[in-house]
């Protein structure tokens, strides 16, 4: 009984077979039938379906014929030819267009470029004006010291590391030294507590040595006389056994040499019968050698005689034979030279016919050749005539077109010389007007550069504090400048020549020119505006000089904490 639980035996599956399909002839025929009428009926379907298409474009091809009555709808030469020269005037009309836009474009692009490079020049200049240069050559000085400072401060980085390696290195050297010294101390005692040990081994092992020695020499010479006694006894017996064996061997000897005598007499004996034996042969071979050839020269004799007496024989009945066949190969090589002759001559006009042939073709080729050189001259020579009316055209636009441009420049170029004229005339009238303030313009000229100098300078300190630099240099630029221009310089009276009393009063009729003068509004139109510009320029360099003592207080501070640090 198997359970459920207990391992089974695993069965194999069983694959059966399909039974064969057993169909009757009749049932297999209809098969047959019905497979080969499909395909038929598909063929016709096909067939119907292209006879119908084949008539629908038969009555479309008649109704078009009735629609357009037999007119030709394909497009004449005459007619394709104007529609390639308006296409072609359409091209160059466009391309003119195109060449004009793209004019106007590279003007504008000029323009603008030209202008770009004046504002930068002037931007240049502006920089290369006497403060504003020096102030790069200090931004350029600066960026030095910045560099110089960064390897001055790597070298004492580099130096400070240096000096904590060495120390640290000089502490471990130190500790290693006493570390050793300590370990050679106590190697030290270790080695002399091991050398009284030894000294100690060494003597009890040299006691013990002693006796051991006296006793092993006792023991060898007992040994030594035993190995003699017995070394004389071995060679008695031994001198004995040598003596025996020399008898015996002389007796062997005795015995081989009898014996070799015996055999050499038998052997002598035997030589001398085969020497007879061979003589004998030989003699045999001899005589049955000489009789042999002796039968073959017979023989050879015998053979010759017949052969000549078979060819005089033969010499016989052929005689009458010969003569009559050299009259058959006389008239068989006649006939053979005739109808070389004639196969030579056909062959030979038939040479010349296909030569003929060859030459008529050659010159039909030739005059083929002619007539298409003559035509394709004929083409290139219209093509040129063509190109050349082409070239003309684009050499009048051209011109058309460099004429506008040159035009166009002559406009411009007047229109700067009346702008510069008017230019002229005004800054002229401006000079010859005798209530400008020459003083005051000069004096706003002076503030104006004053404010573009500062500004600059601040811009020039901010970068360099944001990059890093040291602005000591620009600093000493900036303080120059002060100097040289008298910027912040106030006349200061000492205290003591401070008085409160009045100097005198102006009264009426003190002066002549009193009625004569105008009041400043007459003498000075844009006072007041020039006035305001003069207020506007004074606070932008106090605010840029007190944005300067800012970076310049930063930057003492950041030098201060930097020693500091260093000193700690």
């Amino acid at each position: 009984m198997q359970y459920s639980w207990l391992p089974q035996e695993r069965r194999e599956p069983i694959i059966r077979e399909k039974p064969p399909v057993v169909i009757s002839s009749s049932r297999f025929a209809r098969i047959q039938r019905n497979a080969c009428q499909a395909a038929k009926q598909e063929k016709l379907q096909l067939q119907s379906l292209r006879d119908e298409e084949q008539e629908r474009l038969r009555i479309g091809g008649e109704e078009l014929l009735k629609k357009f009555n037999g007119q030709n709808l394909c497009i004449t030469q005459e007619e394709e030819c104007a529609r390639e020269l308006k296409q072609h005037e359409e091209q160059i009309l466009q391309a003119k267009r195109q060449a004009e836009k793209e004019t106007e474009a590279a003007r504008l692009e000029q323009r603008a470029t030209r202008q770009e490079r004046i504002k930068a020049a002037q931007k240049l200049l502006e920089q290369l004006r006497p403060g504003p240069r020096e102030l790069q050559c200090a931004r350029l000085q600066s960026e030095v010291l910045r560099s110089v400072n960064a390897q001055r401060e790597v070298q004492e980085e580099y130096s400070k590391a240096r000096q904590r390696q060495a120390d640290m290195d000089r502490k471990v050297y130190q500790e290693q030294v006493l570390r050793g010294y300590e370990e050679a101390k106590k190697r030290h005692m270790e080695r002399c507590q091991q050398l009284e040990e030894h000294k100690r081994e060494l003597l009890e092992s040299i006691v013990e040595r002693e006796k051991q020695r006296k006793a092993t020499q006792a023991e060898e010479m007992e040994q030594a006389r035993q190995e003699r006694d017995r070394n004389a006894k071995q060679l008695k017996d031994h001198q004995e056994k040598e003596k025996e064996l020399m008898a015996s061997k002389q007796r062997q000897r005795k015995e081989e040499a009898l014996a070799s005598l015996a055999m050499s007499e038998q052997c002598h004996k035997r030589l001398q019968m085969l020497e007879e034996v061979e003589q004998v042969q030989c003699d045999v071979h001899n005589e049955a050698k000489r009789r042999l050839e002796g039968m073959k020269r017979d023989r050879a004799k015998e053979r010759v005689q017949q052969r000549i007496r078979r060819n005089e024989k033969l010499a016989k009945e052929l005689a009458p034979r010969l003569h009559y066949s050299a009259d058959e190969d006389l008239a068989r090589h006649s006939r053979q030279l005739e109808e070389m002759r004639k196969a030579h001559s056909a062959e030979q006009a038939k040479k010349r016919q296909v030569r003929e042939q060859v030459i008529n073709a050659r010159l039909a080729i030739q005059k083929q050749e002619a007539e298409q050189a003559r035509i394709s001259r004929k083409q290139a020579e219209e093509e040129r005539l063509k190109a050349v009316e082409l070239r003309l055209q684009n050499d009048l636009t051209n011109v058309k077109f460099q004429r506008q441009q040159r035009q166009e420049q002559l406009e411009r170029m007047r229109d700067l010389r009346r702008q510069l004229d008017e230019q002229v005339k005004r800054r002229h009238e401006d000079e010859t007007r005798p209530e400008t303030n020459y003083n005051r313009e000069a004096q706003l000229e002076e503030l104006r550069e004053d404010a573009f100098f500062f500004d600059y300078a601040r811009q020039l300190m901010d970068e360099a504090s944001s990059k890093g630099c040291p602005l000591k240099p620009l600093i000493r630029a900036v303080g120059q400048y002060k100097n040289d221009n008298r910027i912040g310089a106030e006349v200061r009276v000492p205290r003591h020549l401070v008085t409160r009393l009045p100097m005198g009063r102006r009264t009426q009729g003190d002066s002549q020119a009193e009625g004569k003068t105008k009041p400043p509004k007459e003498l000075e139109p844009n006072a007041e505006k020039l006035s305001q510009e003069e207020q506007q320029h004074r606070l932008t360099i106090e605010e840029n000089l007190k944005k300067i003592e800012a970076l310049v207080l930063e930057e003492a501070k950041a030098n201060v904490a930097g020693k500091v640090a260093s000193k700690k």
